[in-house]
């Protein structure tokens, strides 16, 4: 019952490599003899994994089945992190999608020392960015490739920082597809109406307001 190989399922980011060494696992070791929940523990414990699952497979293999970390976004709270929708912190480069479609979260007031990679940030109003995000990429992920930042606002609303022409949208953190179908609806008029606008802020019920970018002097 000597272990000859390791099977790995479940991996975008991570090499079969990273995870046979992490495991601990040695070739000829007695499978029966292997402690599973040790290894678990020991795979978990990599910023990239969020669950492992190991088992036996007699006569002479272990297989392992990963659930990596997704990351929705980048953040910055005095130094850049990667995140996952459930707020656990990533390592820069930990990215398994290019930067430039990942928005930067910023404008929070999180405490340097509770910032480890690996560890979820206990923050309410990034929780509540975070589950708008993941709502507004599901209702409409065209229009999110377009979003270059994310911040809060006062009020339970957020403001997103728009790629290329960095229109600001303020708005309600709640109803993510509605509210992403009222800005589909309005652009248009917006654009026609204020060639250049600065703002659209939507946090008012049944109106909206544009702002114009300042002139510039001189």
């Amino acid at each position: 019952f000597g272990l000859k190989a390791i099977d790995v399922d479940g991996l975008r980011r991570l090499s079969g490599e990273d995870v046979r060494v992490a495991s601990g696992l040695a070739a000829g070791s007695n499978i029966f003899a292997i402690d599973l929940a040790e290894v678990v523990q020991r795979l978990e414990a990599m910023y990239w994994i969020k669950r492992a699952f190991v088992v036996r497979k007699p006569p002479n293999r272990i297989a392992v089945d990963i659930v990596e970390h997704r990351q929705v976004a980048w953040i910055d709270l005095g130094q850049t992190y990667g995140i996952t929708p459930d707020g656990v912190l990533l390592p820069v480069g930990s990215t398994d999608v290019p930067p430039r479609n990942l928005p930067v979260i910023s404008g929070l007031s999180v405490r340097g020392d509770s910032l480890q990679p690996g560890v979820a940030v206990s923050d309410s109003a990034l929780l509540a960015i975070l589950r708008w995000w993941e709502e507004a990429t599901v209702a409409d992920a065209e229009f999110c490739l377009n979003v270059a930042g994310i911040q809060p606002m006062s009020g339970a609303s957020i403001r997103l920082q728009m790629a290329g022409d960095g229109l600001e949208v303020r708005l309600p953190a709640n109803e993510a597809a509605h509210r992403l179908r009222t800005i589909r609806e309005l652009m248009p008029r917006v654009h026609q109406s204020h060639p250049d606008p600065a703002y659209i802020d939507l946090r008012y019920a049944g109106q909206m307001v544009v702002g114009k970018k300042k002139a510039k002097s001189g």
